[in-house]
């Protein structure tokens, strides 16, 4: 991801999480995670962590980030949603870390994005309350 991408990049997730999300938290909880994407707060994530994007015809239509042995940051927009963007990310940030050495991925999914990592092999390990930016579910997968 470029720098000049961050503000697109930002709109794109704070949309997905109130569109997508909002069945499964509540307003506070989707507010905070929105603000945690605003721009500012992606160029902070992008210090740390490597961002890729998918970009169709010029526009970005999903995001994922890769941090260490984690995946973060999987968003795709809501109507480009179900025609296999999020899977394609997916199998990118996959065969980067494979490429790297690693051996497996973690990734602490929102409720509503369970089933979507189960589908590739990604097993529940737990669950946990992120304070202000709601309940995930931790999963794992082992290549």
């Amino acid at each position: 991801m470029r720098s000049r991408d961050i503000p697109t990049v930002s709109a794109l997730i704070q949309n997905t999480v109130l569109v997508s999300n909002s069945a499964d938290y509540d307003p506070e909880v989707i507010g905070a995670l929105q603000e945690n994407f605003s721009q500012r707060g992606l160029r902070s994530l992008a210090a740390r962590r490597r961002l890729c994007v998918y970009d169709r015809g010029g526009r970005i239509c999903g995001t994922v980030g890769l941090e260490g042995e984690a995946v973060c940051n999987l968003f795709v927009a809501p109507d480009e949603q179900g025609r296999g963007i999020g899977q394609q990310l997916l199998e990118y940030v996959e065969a980067l870390a494979q490429k790297e050495g690693r051996i497996g991925l973690s990734l602490d999914s929102s409720l509503t994005a369970v089933g979507f990592y189960e589908r590739p092999g990604y097993r529940k390990t737990g669950e946990q309350n992120a304070g202000r930016l709601g309940r995930t579910i931790r999963m794992e997968k082992t290549f």
